[in-house]
């Protein structure tokens, strides 16, 4: 077995492994195109060639990843341990655009409003949190 063989699977069991303990697809895109690399060694292509073949195997597939993820952004999950979550609030008042102050379990909080068409005095719910900034939607998120 030659050693062009040992290190281009080598390599593309090392990123495979990682890719596991990672849970990215960019590694498993690695691992696939050092894997072609090692492709390209077995059918005895020269060594500038298997770069090349890996090389490019990568950067597309790196490029199509990003297509999709652009395309398709994952969605918003709701928190398991938020119990917050869905909750209503009344918007007391306006603080200034998209944000307001809401009434929530006794007390005021500062909001961020994700529909522009909410305003003081109407029931909005809670659709997320960043710290002790509630995100206000105007429908009940699922």
């Amino acid at each position: 077995m030659s050693q062009a063989l040992i290190f281009w699977f080598g390599c593309a069991l090392v990123a495979l492994i990682a890719e596991f303990m990672s849970g990215t697809f960019y590694l498993l895109v690695i691992a696939v195109a050092m894997a072609c690399g090692g492709m390209a060694a077995w059918l005895d292509a020269p060594p500038a060639l298997q770069w090349l073949i890996a090389s490019v195997c990568g950067v597309a597939g790196v490029l199509l990843i990003r297509q999709r993820r652009r395309r398709h952004p994952p969605a918003a999950a709701r928190p398991q341990d938020d119990p917050d979550w869905g909750r209503p609030v009344a918007i007391v008042a306006l603080t200034s655009p998209g944000r307001a102050r809401v009434h929530y379990r006794g007390a005021e909080w500062d909001a961020l409003l994700l529909d522009p068409a909410l305003d003081a005095g109407a029931t909005g719910y809670i659709a997320g949190r960043e710290g002790n900034l509630f995100k206000i939607s105007s429908q009940q998120p699922e």
